[in-house]
């Protein structure tokens, strides 16, 4: 979803996420990325809004008001291009009032270099379990929907992609709302390493993954939330980077 961007003049930077509902500390991924984000870029205001708890996405939307911002890009910490992203943002923003010209990116679940991000992960904690990669199944965990696709696709589009590298014996889906589900994914003994498809470590990705690798007494290494590899700033970033060139160089249109 795009709005007309192009000044050369005061840029900021909202990072917009749901918000974690459970963990020791709520939504300090989505702190910590930010802060990294402010130092790659050079953008002096990077805010963090939530869609769900604090700090909300309207004190974000304050705040790079009060910035005096002429730019905003938003990037949506999401994993699909779903309700959340198509939906309740826009509406949000537009309810907040007029912040200039703004422009919202394609969400991290959907960014080409996460899932050679996820492959890297996923091998490392295979050599630390002591797993072959070539006889070992990665299990991709996604939250699913039963209300829509774009959860799921944007799953399975991101294990496509980590298949056509060959690494790993075999690449399967899970999902913690819909078919398959993640407890029935650990039905055979063979070793797996569990790839969580989120941004943070709240209570799906923190909790209800690792309970149903251990309920299932499954010979897994869970490698976590690819949202919260140290890796993920340098990754946005990288997608900031050509928005925020043009935006520093182009004309007023």
């Amino acid at each position: 979803m795009k709005h007309k961007t192009g000044s050369g003049g005061k840029v900021a930077v909202i990072f917009a996420s749901h918000g974690d509902r459970a963990g020791k500390a709520p939504n300090a991924n989505l702190f910590a990325q930010a802060a990294v984000v402010r130092a790659l870029t050079g953008v002096s205001l990077v805010a963090a809004g939530v869609l769900k708890g604090e700090p909300s996405l309207e004190a974000a939307l304050e705040a790079v008001r009060a910035d005096g911002a002429e730019d905003v890009l938003i990037y949506p910490l999401f994993m699909a291009d779903g309700y959340f992203v198509q939906k309740a943002l826009p509406e949000r923003i537009a309810a907040a009032g007029s912040i200039g010209r703004f422009q919202i990116l394609a969400p991290l679940g959907l960014d080409p270099r996460l899932p050679p991000l996820m492959l890297t992960e996923a091998s490392a904690a295979a050599r630390q379990a002591g797993f072959a990669a070539a006889s070992t199944r990665l299990l991709i965990v996604g939250h699913g929907s039963k209300f829509g696709p774009a959860s799921a696709e944007a799953t399975r589009l991101a294990a496509d992609r980590m298949a056509e590298a060959s690494l790993f014996k075999e690449i399967a889906v899970a999902f913690l709302e819909e078919e398959p589900l993640v407890g029935a994914a650990f039905a055979s003994s063979e070793p797996t390493v569990v790839s969580g498809f989120f941004f943070g470590d709240g209570m799906h990705a923190g909790e209800d993954v690792p309970r149903a690798i251990a309920e299932a007494n499954a010979h897994a290494v869970y490698a976590g939330a690819i949202g919260s590899s140290p890796e993920i700033p340098a990754l946005v970033a990288a997608a900031l980077a050509a928005q925020l060139a043009q935006i520093r160089t182009a004309p007023l249109s």
